[in-house]
């Protein structure tokens, strides 16, 4: 005799009972199909509960022993079974949407009013986003006799009905959405990364066909020489958008003008950073677009104008739109801004940046990307400290002064250096994850010899003699094991990939770029360099050689006390750009080579360089003593002439003096030889 398990979901009473006509229809319904798959095997069940004792002849003893059942792993109470589903089941017509579970899959058909969800919405934009605020008000217009769609207007009760509770409208099927609130609260401009944007790869990309420019507030302070306080590090810098790699930057920090503002990134610097990638890095002449925003890193039309005319058109910049259009026609627009997402791959790179540069031991200052929420909470000691300590430098000789705030404060040309070593970091890792690196190509392949070597370039097999690099290649080819690829770095990519296909801009156009009244007037000293000292820069002296250097190479001696004007910026130090006093372009002026003490190798360089000024410098000497030197070389000529022939009589004389006594000699000897 065969015995059923008490779990209804066996397989051998499935087999036994077999499908009924019921719960054929409902494996047959689409509304079946578009159940959650947990609750369709409790729905299979429940099913099977319900005709077990619709053809029971007693019902309370079935719903008694369906009590004891394991159904789908779950039991029910005598009265769930009884009230929740067998009478309203077998009152309802035997239908088996019945059975369902509402509170795993909430009947839609029974759901609000479309009209009352709207309403609902448009009382939470009203209220800006804040949904207890925007039910309360629901509340109020409720009992205020207000319209709600789907609700009789008679036989209301003081309270909203459970459909419209705080968790139900909060719900994910009545529950505004996340533009809707962001909207609400700040305006459509807000909301952008919330909307569909248009996806773009790098695929298929000329090189340096993109160059993006931007800003970017350091995460970080700095002290300043001659500041009082911290002062936040500010950054302009430029991407080649194919590579990814940073191809210029420039940092500066706040400066406190005597007038009391801020002074923070100004034209001057943005202009100097777009002549430095355009001038010493490059473009694609096939075409470039440079990318940037209306606000502070931009360029004036003027040079728009100049790249278009000298280009032909081929050297273009972009400006993201800094309009933020209302809702709808008629509404209030907001205030003009620039759209990040026209540079948005640059704009990411600069969270990376702010990660990287978040070392609390070499850059102890910290502030937070937002002050009022993620302030390190030291700070605020950190900058009573630094000012404590500024007020007592006063008191110390000047050369210390630095000293006393340096482990407090970092100064700013610390901070600089140590920001420019993590972004070239940055600019060589090769775990990275940018958009179609593999597509592109950018994967650069690796071997070793054996197991336990470290991997290499392959690129590195040209260093090996060719049999022996044959065997190599040879024993690649048979262990797969022995070779792989990585990613290439952005620099890499660069390097490699792109800046063989760019061109420059000639030096002449960079004066014009950065305008004359950005040229600084210098003197030429009275030994033929420029010295000089510059808050712009770093306020270091700089010093640079008299002596302009012209596109083809040629070079032109600069006037001693002669006044030039002259275009220097840290983002390219080595050159300095010297215009004449009517504006024509003389050429680039090198930078004087300033050795370390004890580098030899730098002090050799320094040599070379000063003997090639000193040869140089000596050439008006040369020209004015011309006569005189060609006198003293005539006469100098002329007593090397005397001298060889007195010479030539002197040493005749003295061959004639040795053979005559060579005779006599031999004579003498002879004579005794007769005499034996």
């Amino acid at each position: 005799m065969m015995t059923l398990s008490l779990n209804e979901g066996s397989a051998a009473e499935v087999a036994l009972a077999g499908a009924s006509p019921a719960l054929r229809a409902m494996l047959a319904s689409e509304e079946y199909g578009r159940l959650h798959d947990d609750e369709k095997p409790h729905l299979k069940a429940r099913l099977a509960m319900m005709e077990r004792i619709d053809a029971a002849p007693k019902k309370q003893p079935a719903i008694e022993a369906e009590a004891l059942r394991q159904h789908a792993g779950e039991r029910y109470s005598e009265g769930a079974i009884r009230k929740a589903y067998y009478q309203k089941w077998a009152g309802g017509g035997r239908r088996w949407q019945d059975l369902i579970n509402r509170a795993r899959v909430p009947d839609e058909a029974a759901g609000l009013d479309p009209a009352m969800v709207l309403k609902w919405h448009q009382v939470f934009f009203r209220k800006s986003g804040r949904g207890r605020a925007a039910h309360r008000e629901l509340q109020r217009l409720w009992r205020a006799g207000d319209h709600f769609p789907g609700f009789p207007a008679q036989g209301r009760t003081k309270h909203l009905p459970p459909r419209l509770s705080y968790a139900n409208l909060m719900r994910g099927k009545y529950k505004p959405t996340a533009v809707v609130k962001r909207v609400a609260r700040i305006g459509l401009g807000a909301a952008h990364d919330l909307l569909p944007g248009v996806l773009q790869t790098r695929v298929g990309m000329r090189p340096g066909s993109f160059l993006l420019f931007d800003d970017i507030w350091l995460d970080l302070y700095c002290s300043v020489p001659k500041q009082f306080g911290m002062r936040r590090v500010l950054q302009f810098h430029a991407m080649e958008l194919l590579s990814g790699d940073q191809i210029g930057r420039g940092m500066k920090p706040e400066i406190l003008g005597d007038d009391g503002r801020m002074e923070r990134l100004k034209e001057r610097e943005m202009l100097f950073l777009f002549a430095h990638v355009l001038g010493n890095r490059g473009y694609n002449p096939e075409g470039c677009l440079c990318v940037m925003e209306l606000g502070t890193a931009t360029v004036p039309e003027r040079i728009v104008r100049l790249l278009h005319d000298f280009t032909g058109g081929k050297l273009r910049v972009e400006k993201g739109s800094t309009k933020d259009h209302p809702l709808a026609q008629g509404l209030y627009a907001g205030r003009a801004k620039g759209n990040f997402k026209i540079k948005a791959a640059l704009e990411s790179s600069g969270n990376l940046i702010h990660n990287e540069s978040g070392d609390r031991l070499l850059l102890p200052a910290q502030s937070g990307n937002l002050a009022r929420l993620n302030e390190p909470e030291d700070l605020h000691g950190r900058k009573q400290h630094l000012d404590q300590l500024q007020r007592a430098a006063l008191l110390v000789p000047r050369e210390m002064r630095d000293l006393v705030v340096r482990n407090v404060t970092p100064p700013f040309a610390q901070v600089a250096e140590l920001l420019d070593l993590i972004q070239e970091r940055i600019n060589h890792f090769e775990e990275h994850a940018l958009e179609g690196w593999e597509a592109c190509g950018f994967m650069a392949p690796l071997f070793r010899l054996s197991l336990q070597d470290d991997w290499k370039l392959q690129t590195a097999l040209q260093e090996y003699p060719a049999p022996v690099r044959a065997a190599i290649e040879e024993s690649l080819r048979q262990d797969p094991r022995l070779t792989t690829c990585r990613r290439m770095s952005r620099h890499e990519v660069y390097v490699q990939r792109v800046q063989p296909h760019l061109v420059t801009l000639p030096p002449h156009l960079i004066p014009e770029i950065l305008g004359q009244e950005l040229a600084e007037e210098r003197r030429v000293g009275k030994d033929g360099r420029f010295h000089f000292e510059d808050a712009n820069l770093d306020g270091a002296e700089h010093h640079y050689e008299g002596v302009a250097v012209d596109a083809e190479g040629r070079e032109t001696a600069l006037q001693d006390g002669e006044t030039y004007a002259t275009f220097v910026s840290m983002l390219d130090p080595h050159w300095m750009h010297v215009c004449d006093a009517r504006g024509r372009y003389l050429g680039k002026a090198p930078r004087t080579i300033v050795p370390t003490r004890g580098d030899a190798e730098g002090y050799a360089r320094a040599c070379g360089q000063r003997a090639k000024a000193a040869r140089e410098r000596l050439v008006p000497v040369l020209r004015a003593a011309a006569p005189l030197m060609r006198r003293d070389a005539e006469a100098a000529e002329q007593a090397t002439d005397l001298l060889a022939q007195l010479g030539q009589e002197a040493l005749q004389e003295k061959r004639t003096q040795r053979q005559d006594a060579t005779a006599l000699l031999l004579a003498r000897q002879g004579g005794h030889d007769d005499e034996a």
